[in-house]
């Protein structure tokens, strides 16, 4: 298993020993990809790559309130509701994106949050046949 991260700004991203250029690039497209289309970037990206799988642990995107609201249960469903709603639209983008920078389709594309961890997942599936070389 081969891991690459995105640390906050005031952290040298190329400190991080075994990181190779593939997880640096599927974590700075996720880092841009949030800027972008949801106006705002999770502190912490860590991206992970296992024979055709990808898995991406973003942590650190929700605002102070949202934390606040991530307290209670019902604040949870609610933030949990809306994101799945936002990226409902925006998973094609996403997609589109890491198919550009991977170079081949992907076999699928998960996405979930939990609000109570204050992180969203991505699980990036290749082809079979293929692997992150």
């Amino acid at each position: 298993m081969v891991e690459g991260s995105i640390a906050p700004d005031n952290v040298n991203k190329h400190e991080h020993c075994g990181e190779s250029a593939q997880e640096m690039s599927i974590a700075d497209a996720i880092q841009h990809f949030e800027q972008e289309y949801m106006g705002r970037s999770s502190r912490y990206i860590r991206v992970y790559l296992v024979k055709d799988i990808a898995v991406v642990r973003a942590r650190g995107m929700l605002s102070p309130a949202e934390r606040q609201l991530a307290s209670t249960h019902e604040g949870r469903v609610l933030i949990k509701q809306l994101w799945v709603k936002e990226m409902e639209g925006l998973k094609s983008v996403l997609r589109y994106r890491l198919e550009c920078l991977i170079g081949m389709p992907l076999s699928g594309l998960t996405l979930d949050i939990d609000p109570r961890e204050d992180e969203w997942i991505a699980v990036i599936r290749l082809r079979p046949e293929s692997s992150w070389g």
